[in-house]
C-alpha cells in the first residue's frame, strides 16, 4: 500500500530558518564501521570514510554517506569539502549538502572557503581583495590567510574586508596549516616548524616580529585559556603540549598530561577540553585532567517491521529494518544491505526488489541481521480463497492432497501409483488404500488410508497432524475441514458449504448493497474516486466477491473473501471513506495531487498527512521555545515531524 523509500530524505524547516531536500544513500550494513577522521562537536563527527555524522534540528543525530574530506565549523553549522572538491554545508535546519555550482575547492573555515585556483569566496561571493592564497584559518571570529608568495594576512576586525599583512615569509610552499586566534597568527612547516605573528609583539619599527615555538610539530591549533589563550601543539613524539601565560606564550611550557601516542587535536571550548586523536586511530577526550575514550558510533539496537505479519498465500512483503546507534541515531537499512534467514523458504521467498513473496500456509521465523545485531519475527500465512473438496466420511475427515499440499508450499508428483510430496526438508509418500506411508523416508502408520475419488486422492487430515504438526477439526456447522499451524490458516469446504454459508450469511451482507463509498487503497483504483456497492455475490466455496459501479458506470470487482472480511473491509478507513474526501476538505489541485500520489512535503497539515500515507504507528508530542512539535513515526520507520501543526522535517 505505502511506497517504501530505501534512501533518506531529510527535509529542514525550522521556525523561520529556511529549507532544503537532501536525498542520501544509506551505508551499507556490511561494511566495517569506519574510524572517525576528526571532531568538531560530541554529535559531530567525520569519518574516514567520508561519511558524517551531523545534527539536524538541534537534536537529531543523522548521518550522511559521502566522500566528505574535511569539515570547520561547530556542533550545529559549518561547512566541509568533499574528496572530489565540492563545497559542503549544514546548520540547524539542513542536513549536510552540496553547494549548487561550488568546485574545485580546496579547504574552507568558517564560513569562507578557498579554492585551487587561489581565490576566496564566501557566501556573497568572491572576496575581490583576496588571490593567490595558499592556506586559509578562522577562529575566535578571525579570518588569516597566507598568500602563495608568502605574506601573513589578518582580516581587521574592526573594518571587514580591509586585510593586515602581517609579515612575508619566503618558503610558504613549505607551510602545510595554519591557525589563528586573539590576533595571533601560527604556520605549521612540514619540517615540524611553528611560527606564531602576534599584532602586539613587534619591535621599535613596528614590524611584527615573528616567534618560533617549536620544531617537532605536527599539529596545531589555537584555543581559549586563561588568563592567556593557548596554542596547542601535537609533536612527533605524540606528546601534546600547550603555550603558557603572559610571556610564556612564546613557548611549549607544558605538557598535557595522560596523553600520548597523539597525532592531532580538535579544540572545543578551552585548553581544558578538547579532542585528541591516537596514532592507531582512536579518540579520546582531555576533560580537565580526565581521559576518556571516545566511541566510535555502533549499532545497539535493531528493530525489523514487515508490512503484514499475517499474510496471505500470493502477498509480498515490504521488510523495513531500523538501527538504533549509541549516539542516538536511527537509520533505515536496505532490506538488501542485511542478512535475511528464513527458517522455512518454502512458505518465505526473498524478491529481487527486497520484497519477501508468501508461498505457502504455515508460520516461519525470519531472522534479520545487521551489524552483527539479529531480530526475529514470526511471520504466520494463511490461504485467502478456500480449497475445494473436503469430505467427512464414517467419521474420518478427508482433504485433497494436492491442492491442501500445494496450498503448504509443496511439491507433489506421482510415483509408482501413489503421490510423493516435498515440502521443505520433509517428504512424505503415500497409496490411496494403504495404512502404509514413508516420512522422510522411514515407514509410519496412518490412522486412516488416503481413498481415490473423483476429484483425485483425498488424505485424512490426522496425516497433516501426525507428519506436520498441525491443528485440523470439521466445522460441522458449515461442514468444512480447517486447518492450521498457529496463526496460520486455510479452509477446505465441501460440496454443502457453499450453500449453508450463503443462507447464513448473505442475508447480512445484503446491507451493504447500494451504499456508496469512496476509494482511499484498494486492489490499485484511483483513489478517492466513488464507487457504490451493487451486489455480493457467493461463490462455490462460501466466499464472496463485491461488486461495485464506478461514477462512470464501469462495474468493479473485489478479490474473493469471507464474509467477516466483507464487513471488515467496507467499515476500514484504510480501504475505503463512507464520505466524500473532496467534499470535506477543500484542499488546492497540488494538495491533492500529492496525496493522491501518496507523497509528504513542507506545510502540510496533519489531515492531509494522514491522508497521503495513514495513520503512524506512534506520535510523540514535545513544546520548545513556545511550539508544539509532534513526531509521527511509521511501522516502516518513516517519520514526518510538525512544527504547530505543519510539516517541517520528512525522514523517509
Amino acid at each position: 500500500m505505502r511506497k517504501t523509500l530505501y534512501h533518506i530524505v531529510l527535509i529542514g524547516l525550522l521556525l523561520g530558518l529556511g529549507s532544503v531536500t537532501w536525498t542520501a544513500g544509506q551505508a551499507s550494513a556490511a561494511d566495517a564501521s569506519p574510524q572517525i577522521k576528526d571532531i568538531i562537536g560530541k554529535k559531530t563527527l567525520l569519518m574516514e570514510d567520508g561519511s558524517m555524522w551531523s545534527l539536524i534540528n538541534g537534536n537529531q543525530v543523522i548521518l550522511t554517506p559521502g566522500n566528505i574530506a574535511s569539515i570547520h565549523g561547530t556542533e550545529y553549522e559549518g561547512m566541509g569539502v568533499t574528496r572530489d572538491g565540492k563545497l559542503i554545508q549544514w546548520d540547524i535546519g539542513m542536513a549536510p549538502h552540496v553547494v549548487k555550482d561550488q568546485t574545485g575547492v580546496k579547504q574552507v573555515a568558517g564560513n569562507t572557503w578557498l579554492k585551487t585556483d587561489g581565490t576566496v569566496w564566501h557566501s556573497t561571493g568572491k572576496i575581490k581583495e583576496l588571490n593567490s592564497i595558499s592556506l586559509i584559518s578562522y577562529g575566535d571570529r578571525e579570518f588569516a590567510a597566507l598568500t602563495q608568495n608568502g605574506d601573513v594576512l589578518l582580516e581587521d576586525s574592526y573594518k571587514p574586508g580591509s586585510y593586515k599583512k602581517l609579515g612575508t615569509i619566503s618558503d610558504a610552499a613549505f607551510v602545510t596549516a595554519l591557525t589563528v586566534h586573539d590576533s595571533r597568527v601560527a604556520l605549521l612547516y612540514n619540517s615540524g616548524k611553528v611560527v606564531v605573528y602576534e599584532v602586539h609583539n613587534f619591535d621599535d619599527n613596528g614590524k611584527i616580529i615573528p616567534v618560533t615555538i617549536a620544531e617537532d610539530a605536527v599539529h596545531i591549533v589555537y584555543t581559549s585559556g586563561d588568563p592567556t589563550d593557548q596554542l596547542l601543539v601535537t609533536r612527533k613524539d605524540g606528546t601534546v603540549w600547550t603555550t603558557g601565560n603572559y610571556k610564556d606564550r612564546w613557548k611549549l611550557a607544558n605538557q598535557v598530561p595522560g596523553l600520548s601516542d597523539i597525532e592531532q587535536t580538535a579544540a572545543l571550548d578551552n585548553s581544558e577540553q578538547f579532542y585528541a586523536k591516537r596514532s592507531n586511530g582512536s579518540w579520546v577526550m582531555f576533560d580537565k585532567g580526565d581521559v576518556k575514550l571516545v566511541d566510535v558510533p555502533s549499532v545497539k539496537k535493531l528493530d525489523v517491521s514487515f508490512s503484514d505479519l499475517k499474510p496471505f498465500v500470493g502477498d509480498k512483503l515490504n521488510v523495513s529494518i531500523q538501527e538504533t546507534y549509541t549516539n542516538g541515531a536511527k537509520i533505515k537499512v536496505p532490506a538488501s544491505k542485511a542478512n535475511i534467514e528464513v527458517e522455512k523458504p518454502h512458505l518465505l521467498q526473498l524478491q529481487s526488489n527486497d520484497t519477501l513473496k508468501v508461498l505457502g500456509v504455515g508460520e516461519t521465523k525470519v531472522t534479520i541481521t545487521s551489524n552483527d545485531i539479529s531480530k526475529t519475527v514470526t511471520v504466520s500465512a494463511s490461504l485467502r480463497n478456500n480449497l475445494k473438496y473436503s469430505k467427512q466420511a464414517d467419521g474420518i475427515v478427508f482433504v485433497p492432497a494436492k491442492s491442501v499440499f500445494q496450498a503448504l508450499g509443496g511439491i507433489v508428483s506421482s510415483s509408482g501409483g501413489g503421490l510423493d510430496v516435498k515440502l521443505g526438508d520433509t517428504s512424505l509418500s503415500f497409496k490411496a488404500g494403504d495404512t502404509q506411508a514413508k516420512l522422510n523416508g522411514q515407514a509410519i502408520q496412518l490412522k486412516a488410508a488416503p481413498i481415490n475419488d473423483k476429484q483425485g486422492t483425498l488424505i485424512p487430515v490426522s496425516l497433516l497432524s501426525d507428519a506436520l504438526g498441525a491443528s485440523t477439526k470439521w466445522d460441522s456447522k458449515f461442514k468444512q475441514a480447517e486447518i492450521s499451524f498457529g496463526e496460520a490458516s486455510m479452509t477446505v469446504v465441501s460440496s454443502e458449504t457453499a450453500s449453508l454459508i450463503k443462507k447464513a450469511a448473505q442475508g447480512s451482507l445484503s446491507r451493504f448493497i447500494g451504499k456508496t463509498y469512496w476509494i482511499n487503497y484498494f486492489q490499485g483504483w484511483e483513489r478517492f474516486s466513488k464507487v457504490t456497492v451493487t451486489d455480493i455475490v457467493p461463490d462455490d466455496t462460501g466466499s464472496f466477491t463485491i461488486l461495485f459501479r464506478s461514477a462512470k458506470g464501469k462495474t468493479l470487482k473485489s478479490y474473493s473473501m469471507s464474509s467477516s472480511n466483507v464487513s471488515q473491509l467496507l467499515a476500514d478507513e484504510t480501504y475505503f471513506y463512507k464520505f466524500d474526501p473532496y467534499k470535506k476538505y477543500k484542499w488546492s489541485a497540488s494538495t491533492w495531487k500529492l496525496i493522491k500520489a501518496e507523497q509528504v512535503s513542507l506545510g502540510m497539515t496533519k489531515d492531509q498527512v494522514r491522508m497521503s500515507i495513514g495513520n503512524p504507528g506512534s506520535k510523540s508530542v514535545t513544546a520548545i521555545n513556545g511550539n508544539t512539535i509532534e513526531i509521527w513515526e511509521y511501522s516502516n520507520f518513516d517519520t514526518v515531524s510538525f512544527v504547530n501543526g505543519k510539516v517541517f522535517l520528512i525522514i523517509m
